[in-house]
């Protein structure tokens, strides 16, 4: 069907049927686009330890269609809960949608480039999958099946490797902290070699992200590299891992531990920011619009935010950008008090930096999707106006409504991981908890009562602030 420039009949009918269709198109845009779920009303809840009324919520929510990263958000809320097994249906399914999301991405894939990255299913983030098997751990191991936990280390130990042989561009983003603590799951099962290669897994992945992700490795973490060495019989090793990180602390009979993991704040949610590019009158285009979009990408990178006399401009091209700010808590550290012993936490996990990162690493390859995607829908819409006006106008609202930055994440996370270990006699303890504030002083004191500790094992424990 060829159109009319010059038919006012062709052009009125055209016009009506656009009218028509285009609510609909950008309501299903909005709908698709948008979250099901107050983010607000759920930060409340958590704040002010409404946990169930958070899960009963996001349940809700979720039972009307189940999607990422809406999973992710429930099975961490109902790890807060105490439904440890519902968590874990709940991030076991996220996992699984995943996997299968990773896969089948293509046809998403090439709808984006004529809408937004919004029409495609969520892209999870390789540091959300391994904290999403964190709270899978924890929920077995509070569940007192500590199997369920092992087959969760083993499933996350391998998607490392996964990540380690996909490309030489793989930061490590998360990988060591899981890593860690995957290790002390089978060094607490008595899997020695296992134990091993996760806590050697963790010390290499923590070095590979220092630079980004900011965490050195943590100095329980050579402990553990040299007492689990000594017991498989790994005296090489043993000794070149007490040369790094010196000797092995010597503990007394019927003594236990006691790991407390702290998570602080918020990790930040992503925002947008609008970008400008001048598309000039001599500019030319030809035939191949989406051809021509990816070579003429570069020169319009060349002109963001440059300012041209209004008679050499033919048209501003505005796209949106995912962007992150900011977000630390008020309480960056903790300290924890058993009697007269105090041992202070450290920093194992910096969910905002990963995030940060993750994100500066990924931006120039969206920056150039984005572009070609915003120029094709200019170069088309351009065709369009030529043959009717009310069209080209039309296709040009449609083209700034559905441009949209893709700004979903998994937003409960918390901003920061710290670990405390402390060595404890066998028995029932009071443990005190001291949170910090950026100077070093006490924000918040907390009490937890009747904490077990069993002579020669470990006794996990993880608590959250939201401040």
């Amino acid at each position: 069907m060829r159109w009319q420039a010059n038919s006012s009949v062709t052009e009125t009918l055209i016009k009506n049927l656009m009218i028509k269709i285009l609510p609909i198109l950008l309501s299903l845009f909005l709908v698709t686009g948008c979250s099901r779920y107050s983010m607000q009303e759920l930060r409340i809840s958590l704040e002010t330890g409404n946990y169930e009324e958070a899960y009963a919520e996001l349940k809700k929510n979720a039972q009307k269609k189940a999607e990422l990263p809406l999973l992710f958000e429930l099975g961490m809320v109902a790890h807060y809960a105490n439904h440890f097994m519902d968590s874990n249906e709940t991030l076991g399914q996220a996992e699984e949608i995943a996997d299968e999301l990773y896969t089948k991405s293509l046809s998403k894939e090439a709808l984006s480039l004529v809408t937004s990255d919004l029409a495609k299913p969520y892209a999870v983030k390789k540091y959300e999958r391994l904290l999403s098997y964190y709270y899978q751990i924890l929920n077995y191991y509070y569940l007192n099946q500590l199997s369920g936990a092992l087959v969760e280390c083993r499933q996350a130990t391998n998607l490392i490797e996964y990540y380690k042989g996909e490309g030489d561009d793989y930061d490590f983003f998360g990988s060591g902290f899981v890593a860690y603590l995957c290790g002390m799951i089978f060094e607490a099962a008595g899997e020695w070699n296992d134990a091993f290669i996760s806590y050697r897994q963790a010390e290499v992945n923590y070095r590979n992200s220092l630079e980004k992700a900011g965490v050195p490795i943590p100095e329980y973490l050579g402990d553990s590299l040299v007492r689990v060495a000594r017991k498989l019989g790994f005296t090489e090793e043993a000794a070149d891992y007490q040369a790094l990180y010196g000797a092995l602390p010597e503990y007394p009979e019927n003594y236990g531990e006691l790991i407390l993991f702290y998570e602080s704040g918020y990790v930040p949610q992503k925002d947008k920011v609008t970008l400008t590019f001048p598309i000039l009158k001599t500019d030319e285009f030809g035939e191949e619009h989406e051809a021509e979009a990816k070579k003429f990408v570069p020169t319009l990178l060349e002109r963001e935010g440059r300012t041209y006399p209004d008679v050499e401009l033919e048209y501003l091209l505005h796209i949106e950008m995912p962007t992150y700010h900011s977000n630390r808590p008020q309480l960056t550290g903790i300290k924890v008090q058993v009697g007269e012993m105090i041992e202070q936490g450290h920093l194992v996990e910096d969910v905002e930096q990963i995030a940060i990162e993750t994100l500066n690493t990924e931006y120039t390859v969206v920056l150039f999707r984005t572009l070609v995607r915003a120029l094709l829908k200019y170069l088309v819409t351009r065709e369009v106006d030529k043959k009717s006006e009310v069209l080209g106008l039309l296709a040009n609202l449609v083209n700034i409504i559905t441009e949209k930055a893709d700004t979903r994440s998994w937003v409960t996370l918390p901003n920061q991981i710290f670990m405390v270990r402390m060595s404890l006699p066998e028995g029932t303890h009071t443990v005190g908890l001291s949170f910090l504030n950026g100077n070093g002083g006490i924000g918040l004191r907390e009490r937890l009562g009747d904490v077990e500790i069993s002579s020669n094992r470990i006794t996990l424990l993880n608590y959250r602030t939201y401040k």
